[in-house]
């Protein structure tokens, strides 16, 4: 009975996770990024800005630099990192000094990723991208110089209500300007419809190594049926 209880108030606590519009998604069995038409041993970057947030950030009176990250794979599956600033300290990623520098942003991103194949347990489970979440997660289209990326997000399902329990897909579409660039033009919010117009410019950064994760939509195909 206790079980049970217990089982009746994290539902209506949390509410069942849902993963939205499954019917928009890529076609994920056969989206191969063509060859020679995207270097892929690395991540596309864009360097971005926002306001520093008094008593948030450390320091104020000047716009905090940031990065927004994808890791495209040649089966189309990609891993998506938003917003890695430079002088914000990430657990997963210690580093010698946090300046406000695309520099120190990816310094983070290079610990971040050997953090995945750290010999201590708990760090390589907590730093390890989350293969099983699908958080962060998507897929990419490449035709005839043009690029689709979609990605799933986790966010509230009824906000203030419950907690984050629900994905819900975005949509980048874009121009490939070279095998190390592209442009995104437009970007769409599946749950509320909104388009915003943009003109960010992602460039090409070689690693090492990526995030060594399994594509989660071919992994779990019988849920997107």
């Amino acid at each position: 009975m206790l079980i049970v209880l217990i089982v009746i108030l994290t539902t209506n606590s949390c509410g069942i996770f849902k993963t939205h519009h499954k019917n928009k998604l890529i076609n994920f069995e056969n989206s191969w990024i063509p060859k020679n038409t995207l270097k892929l041993d690395g991540y596309y970057f864009a360097e971005l800005e926002r306001d520093a947030i008094k008593g948030y950030d450390k320091i104020e009176g000047t716009k905090i630099k940031y990065l927004s990250v994808f890791f495209i794979y040649e089966d189309g599956f990609m891993v998506n990192i938003r917003g890695i600033e430079g002088p914000t300290t990430y657990s997963c990623a210690k580093k010698e000094s946090y300046e406000n520098t695309y520099e120190s942003a990816h310094r983070t991103i290079e610990l971040m990723l050997d953090s995945q194949n750290s010999e201590i347990k708990r760090t390589k489970r907590m730093c390890g991208f989350k293969p099983n979440d699908i958080g962060n997660k998507g897929l990419v289209k490449v035709n005839d110089g043009s690029i689709k990326m979609q990605f799933y997000s986790i966010e509230m399902q009824n906000p203030n209500k419950d907690s984050f329990n629900s994905a819900y897909l975005y949509e980048l579409n874009g121009t490939i300007k070279s095998d190390s660039s592209f442009v995104i033009k437009n970007e769409t919010e599946f749950r509320t419809k909104e388009a915003i117009t943009k003109n960010t410019l992602f460039r090409f950064k070689q690693t090492k190594q990526k995030p060594n994760v399994e594509n989660y939509f071919k992994k779990n195909r019988n849920r997107f049926k």
